[in-house]
């Protein structure tokens, strides 16, 4: 039996090509071969405070003991109202409303699915597109590829995506930014009435390059959209549980979206769940005597009873861990290693960025996504006890939040070694 590998070109690996993971702990995985790396992407972006933190793996193993799954459309349990509580505490009064998932694609389509049925439901069936940027990645599911920018992720299923109204992004914002801000005035006062909601991820683009947007152009592009009644969907399935530095990334733009999309550290990484939340406003919209004006929207494993208790201990950690302190001691780590690095590689740096957890370093190099470049950089890397997986001639480290100053500083220099072999 094959085993197909996500965004992996089968015909260049061999079954026996793949490194088997035997352990992994902290901010560490430990291979089968014996190596023992740093994990500098968090598997993904997923795990928060470390692999297999005892907290979360207790919680998981003493609800498994008591209850694995129910169908929650008839039923309720304990560990998805404890959890509600808990988001509740930090979450604005406005996003008061929880739909259960199970990935940040789907908590991205839901998203979209209420926004268009809520604008038919309050009696403007007119306003029935999504306005979405050029270089962002929402996700794989149809939905998600049509509010994505168009690329390499999605072609292939061009027929299967619906229009949407696309805003082009330069690169940085900030290099021009009244001139972008009046253009996107001008497309919002032409198109208004037919856009039923903005698709955002806060502060940074994750998989279009790490690009990071001003928070006060955000902040103006959110305000004109309040103005032209549109709806604004913040997709925070990366951004989200302190990567930028904050608990949500919304916080540091000081404004509530309509919908908030979760998912990935919501668990602490360790287990699949998302949450799509919204606000009242956009709930009493679906209560209706009539059956068919409900969210047609489920999932077998909505609101495991496993995956809430494990989202419920995340959650505690934070508090008990002082975790956002933590963080603020990263972007510390990242900034004095960017800045050294930049000045050691010079022309073959482009830019450095860094925000929150994340550190970013732009390299001068003709590349693209899956291009071999990154499966070179990739190895390089992996033989210096480091997992990174470059997006394209973007080198990210994004690790957990157990990572140390000195252990960022040991990456940063790591890979710096491998940069010299392309100068």
């Amino acid at each position: 039996m094959k085993i197909w590998r996500p965004y992996t070109q089968m015909f260049n690996h061999k079954p026996d090509s793949f490194l088997e993971i035997e352990s992994a702990k902290g901010s560490y995985i430990n291979l089968k071969n014996g190596k023992k790396c740093l994990d500098g992407i968090s598997s993904w972006w997923l795990i928060t405070h470390g692999h297999c933190h005892p907290q979360i793996v207790e919680a998981i193993q003493k609800q498994s003991e008591k209850i694995d799954q129910i169908i929650f459309a008839n039923f309720s349990h304990s560990p998805s109202e404890e959890l509600a509580e808990e988001l509740a505490k930090i979450l604005p009064k406005k996003l008061d409303t929880l739909f259960f998932s199970d990935n940040g694609s789907t908590a991205v389509e839901v998203s979209i699915k209420m926004a268009l049925q809520y604008w038919q439901q309050v009696g403007n069936p007119e306003k029935n597109r999504i306005l979405a940027f050029d270089s962002a990645y929402h996700g794989d599911t149809c939905g998600a590829m049509s509010v994505s920018g168009k690329s390499h992720f999605n072609k292939p299923y061009e027929k299967l995506q619906f229009n949407v109204c696309r805003i082009k992004q330069g690169h940085y914002l900030h290099e021009d930014e009244e001139t972008w801000l009046s253009d996107f005035k001008k497309q919002l006062e032409k198109n208004h009435d037919k856009i039923a909601a903005i698709i955002i991820e806060p502060l940074i683009q994750g998989a279009g390059g790490m690009i990071i947007w001003p928070p006060k152009i955000l902040k103006k592009l959110v305000s004109l959209c309040k103005i032209h009644n549109v709806l604004v969907i913040f997709d925070e399935v990366m951004t989200g549980f302190g990567r930028t530095g904050s608990m949500f990334a919304f916080e540091q733009v000081n404004y509530t979206p309509d919908f908030l999309c979760l998912s990935k550290g919501l668990t602490g990484g360790m287990l699949p769940m998302a949450l799509t939340v919204t606000t009242n406003k956009i709930y009493k919209a679906f209560l209706s005597k009539d059956p068919y004006k409900m969210l047609f929207h489920g999932h077998s494993f909505t609101a495991n009873p496993i995956a809430c208790s494990a989202a419920v201990a995340n959650l505690k950690v934070y508090k008990e861990e002082n975790t956002l302190l933590n963080i603020k001691h990263m972007e510390i780590a990242h900034t004095n290693s960017l800045r050294q690095l930049k000045t050691n590689l010079g022309n073959l740096v482009k830019d450095v960025r860094v925000l929150g957890s994340i550190g970013v370093l732009e390299l001068n190099l003709e590349t693209q996504y899956g291009g071999n470049f990154s499966k070179t950089f990739f190895e390089a890397c992996l033989s210096l006890d480091l997992l990174v997986r470059p997006l394209g001639n973007v080198v990210y480290l994004m690790p957990p939040f157990s990572t140390t100053s000195s252990e960022i500083e040991m990456a940063w220099n790591k890979i710096a070694k491998v940069c010299k072999k392309f100068q």
